[in-house]
């Protein structure tokens, strides 16, 4: 049963669509403005490049960024929007969760940077921590939308590169194949308040800049069976009622087949990446304990 703070944020969504300006920069500005938050009491931040690109590292007070396992958190924003900064306060909770640090790697956007860039900042920040003695058994990978599919890219990036799989690997509403041609896109328009096909295509057509969108580095749904299959083992969480709910239910349903070793959990209401709602709404906190049971059951 949907929990009646999750069935507000849903209404509201609903009958004040978020903007959505014309301008990449002000759509930059939106998220910045609607996203950044401080630091959760008993977290530290720093900034340190990871892979030749700034990133923000944030990890409990008495701890530091080479004790314990760490995660590689890839930020949403259809590739065009978001930024470490704006996912400090969730990346500082996640790390009081996990007990152990986040690092957000600045990948390069789009269309200023059209794929691969994002791919291949991604798969250097992976290969940076490799690079500095962090057993790949002790590294996650997590992202959300965007974000999300980035992670599923760069396991399959790390595979073609001959990297060690991490630890485990979660997506959450994960934004995996720029075809747009899953039913979601149509099933869910009236059921997702703040995502809508017309935001993705332009984001895709940003971000691919004529590649085509089944490359599998771009929409990794569409990954050859033999690389699904060798990938860490992944959480695919997202709202049984957002417009790329079949990204996940389809990418899951692709790695089984392949014999690889998936998990998908849908939401039967919420909105895209409704984990940003933090402990205060059920199905966020419970969706969030599931990522930490999940990620820590791997970590070595």
């Amino acid at each position: 049963m949907t929990s009646e703070a999750m069935s507000a944020i849903l209404l509201f969504g609903r009958d004040h669509a978020l903007p959505d300006a014309d301008r990449v920069e002000d759509r930059r500005a939106t998220v910045e403005a609607t996203l950044l938050g401080p630091l959760a009491p008993g977290t530290v931040s720093e900034e340190a490049p990871l892979g030749d690109r700034p990133a923000l590292w944030i990890h409990p007070e008495g701890t530091s960024t080479t004790d314990g396992p760490i995660v590689l958190y890839l930020h949403g924003g259809a590739f065009e929007v978001g930024s470490p900064a704006a996912y400090r306060a969730f990346c500082s909770h996640l790390a009081l969760r996990l007990d152990a640090t986040i690092v957000a790697p600045d990948y390069r956007l789009a269309p200023e940077h059209p794929f691969p860039a994002a791919v291949e900042d991604v798969l250097a920040a992976y290969r940076g921590l490799l690079d500095r003695d962090r057993p790949a058994a002790t590294i996650a990978l997590i992202g959300d939308s965007a974000g999300g599919g980035l992670v599923v890219s760069c396991l399959i990036a790390a595979g073609r590169a001959g990297l060690a799989q991490p630890a485990a690997a979660v997506g959450i509403s994960t934004w995996a194949d720029l075809t747009l041609g899953l039913d979601s896109l149509r099933r869910c328009a009236d059921t997702d308040p703040f995502i809508s096909s017309a935001m993705l295509r332009r984001a895709a057509a940003h971000y691919l800049s004529g590649t085509d969108p089944m490359d599998p580095l771009a929409s990794p749904l569409h990954a050859p069976s033999a690389e699904l299959a060798g990938l860490a083992p992944l959480l695919l969480q997202a709202a049984a009622n957002e417009v790329l709910a079949d990204d996940s239910s389809m990418l899951a349903d692709r790695i089984a087949t392949a014999g690889g070793d998936v998990t998908l959990e849908l939401c039967p209401e919420a909105f895209h990446v409704w984990h940003l709602a933090g402990d205060g709404i059920p199905e966020s906190h419970d969706a969030l304990n599931s990522l930490a049971r999940f990620v820590r059951a791997h970590w070595r």
